[in-house]
């Protein structure tokens, strides 16, 4: 089984709120639940981003509400998965490059839609995939709690 890091130093969900974590956890005006693709972690600007794994850069893009992206192909358990990072300052990886577990692959930042958020607020968006390119909602989706065996809510995990 592949080794699986934490991607930041410091692993804690954004204002240890359910609602930056994975699922229906949201809400629409209307009231009606929303869907949360992934977890925020809290993470300032410019905060170092790690690998989760070793594997190779599936893509990196500047586009939409994620802004500056960069997705990670890995192996777990048999199953080919992806890493996907969102709201990224810098990345450091190029498409194609082969990637080691736990190294330096990106700096978090504000882009798309985190553009202009409170300290406090600005966080890393990472999702679980299960296809490079994901659909809509929780499609192509899994929590990532499958991947780490536990949400890191109300509690720092170390990277």
């Amino acid at each position: 089984m592949a080794t699986i890091f934490w991607p930041l130093q410091s692993n804690i969900i954004r204002q240890n709120s359910v609602s930056n974590t994975f699922g229906m956890v949201r809400k629409y005006a209307s009231g009606a639940p929303k869907p949360h693709q992934g977890w925020d972690f809290s993470a300032t600007v410019q905060t170092p981003v790690f690998s989760i794994a070793e594997g190779s850069v599936a893509f990196v893009r500047d586009k939409g509400d994620y802004g500056l992206q960069l997705c990670l192909e890995f192996d777990f358990d048999g199953t080919t998965l992806y890493a996907f990072y969102a709201h990224l300052y810098k990345v450091h990886v190029a498409e194609g490059d082969s990637i080691q577990a736990n190294q330096l692959v990106a700096a978090s930042g504000e882009s798309g839609n985190a553009q202009g958020m409170a300290v406090a607020d600005q966080h890393l968006h990472f999702e679980i995939r299960t296809k490079a390119y994901a659909g809509l909602g929780l499609a192509d989706r899994l929590s990532p709690a499958h991947v780490f065996g536990r949400c890191p809510l109300h509690q720092v995990i170390a990277g």
